[in-house]
């Protein structure tokens, strides 16, 4: 192997290395872009759930009492009725209970939609349970790339230590890596 043929592996090399830096900087907006809108996306995903769930609860408990209020008319309509009232108002009465029996047969209706609560919460859980694994995977891109870095081995194992930190909890809090990042000037 002469001079040339180390030369030519030497441009070839610088070439891949310019080539490599281009796609990283090509996919450096699009995860920063990312990591700025995955942290809020989830928070704004986790509170439609908790609003969700405490309207359902407030409708239900509304919902509930307008049953309790239409049990009572119905019992003193079968009272009322009871007493023999004149035809005319024996007819009301029985129209009465009749729209009364139709009032308590639509909130079942409303209970059994209500259900979409339910299913709208498990399907936002799925959202952001893979927002939390995309911003796993973005920070063991950064842990990664700090790796192969330049930096000394002490800074380089602070920063996984720390790093590894986040991944290991429930949910990564975005304040968390931006503090890692703004300390070790990434």
């Amino acid at each position: 192997m002469g001079v040339n043929d180390l030369n030519n592996i030497i441009k070839q090399l610088l070439e891949e290395i310019k080539n490599l830096e281009t796609k990283v900087e090509d996919i450096k907006a699009p995860i920063e872009e990312t990591s700025n809108l995955l942290p809020s996306a989830s928070a704004s995903l986790q509170d439609v759930i908790e609003f969700t769930e405490k309207s359902t609860h407030n409708i239900m408990g509304l919902l509930d009492a307008i049953e309790a209020n239409s049990k009572k008319i119905d019992e003193d309509v079968d009272t009322l009725l009871k007493f023999g009232p004149t035809k005319t108002i024996n007819t009301i009465l029985e129209d009465i209970k009749a729209l009364n029996q139709d009032n308590l047969n639509k909130l079942i209706e409303i209970y059994t939609a209500m259900s979409f609560q339910d299913i709208t919460a498990q399907q936002i859980k799925k959202v952001i349970k893979a927002i939390e694994d995309t911003k796993r995977r973005l920070l063991q891109m950064v842990v990664s790339s700090i790796e192969a870095s330049g930096k000394d081995e002490t800074t380089k194992e602070k920063i996984i230590g720390k790093a590894t930190e986040i991944l290991t909890g429930e949910r990564i809090n975005q304040d968390d890596v931006d503090e890692l990042l703004k300390e070790f000037g990434l």
